[in-house]
């Protein structure tokens, strides 16, 4: 009856339902894993109603917490905090972060993290909140975003979606928190379409509006190189830096010939050449 309800969006029925439930019937749902928490939020979605509809949603999903249920489960292979942070209820977003539910559900076989989701869908209320309160979990998701390229055969991540949105405000939020990391994959997708690398431009150029060329290489903008590229230049500041080593250039000089670098010059030519011309030359890694 509940899922019934859910898909009409009723519910305060829905709620009254589950707090009238039996033992029994409330046993059953935490032997299946429901709550029905990511179907209502997805329900509450299509219906409408802003704010108040929240309201009423808030209001399940506290019911499901009293019934002891679990209340980050999955519909339509999407989470229920995922769901929470791609449709913007950020209240419902707050409670399942309470509850210490990860941003990414193990039974969700999209793939996708929450922070993923509240980039895709621009939610940058949602975004903030997710950032602030899990920080360190929102970096190691965008960092593993890399190696779904290898593992389903098609690429996403929160960097990239931000770029491709041309989201200046997304991609601020993810360097400001640490977790802006562009790998080799990321580059090769965004250099694949002159549209793509249009907005990555714009991107930029609204965050550092002082820089005049943000497409080459600048201190400031080190984090938006490719992984290789990063590690590449580390290492040669690194060498460049060793004690007893001769001083060939002043930092000066070497801070100017690293800014005629652009993206992709140093990074894996394992999915096609991205970068400079003629920048075939270099078939493999330096490092």
């Amino acid at each position: 009856k509940i899922y019934l309800d859910l898909g009409h969006c009723r519910l305060a029925r829905c709620t009254r339902r589950l707090l009238d439930s039996s033992d029994d019937e409330r046993q059953e749902l935490r032997k299946m894993g429901l709550s029905f928490v990511a179907m209502a939020i997805s329900s509450a979605a299509s219906a409408g109603g802003g704010s108040s509809r929240e309201g009423e949603l808030i209001s399940y999903v506290n019911a499901a917490i009293e019934c002891d249920l679990n209340v980050d489960d999955v519909f339509n292979s999407d989470s229920a905090i995922s769901l929470a942070a791609y449709h913007g209820f950020s209240r419902v977003l707050g409670i399942l972060l309470d509850g210490g539910h990860a941003l990414m559900n193990k039974d969700s076989s999209t793939g996708r993290s929450a922070v993923f989701a509240a980039v895709r869908n621009g939610q940058h209320r949602c975004l903030e909140i997710i950032l602030s309160q899990r920080t360190k979990e929102a970096r190691l998701m965008v960092e593993e975003e890399k190696f779904g390229y290898e593992q389903r055969g098609f690429h996403f991540s929160c960097l990239l979606e931000a770029v491709t949105k041309g989201d200046v405000a997304s991609a601020q939020m993810l360097l400001s928190a640490g977790a802006a990391i562009m790998s080799d994959i990321d580059c090769k997708f965004i250099h694949a379409k002159q549209k793509n690398r249009s907005r990555f431009q714009m991107v930029l150029q609204s965050m550092y509006p002082c820089i005049s060329n943000v497409m080459h290489w600048r201190g400031e903008l080190q984090w938006s190189f490719p992984t290789t590229d990063r590690e590449t230049i580390n290492w040669l500041w690194h060498a460049l830096h060793r004690p007893h080593s001769p001083e060939l250039l002043p930092d000066e000089m070497w801070l100017r010939v690293l800014s005629f670098v652009g993206r992709g010059w140093f990074a894996s030519r394992r999915y096609q050449l991205i970068g400079a011309p003629d920048s075939e030359i270099l078939q493999r890694n330096v490092i």
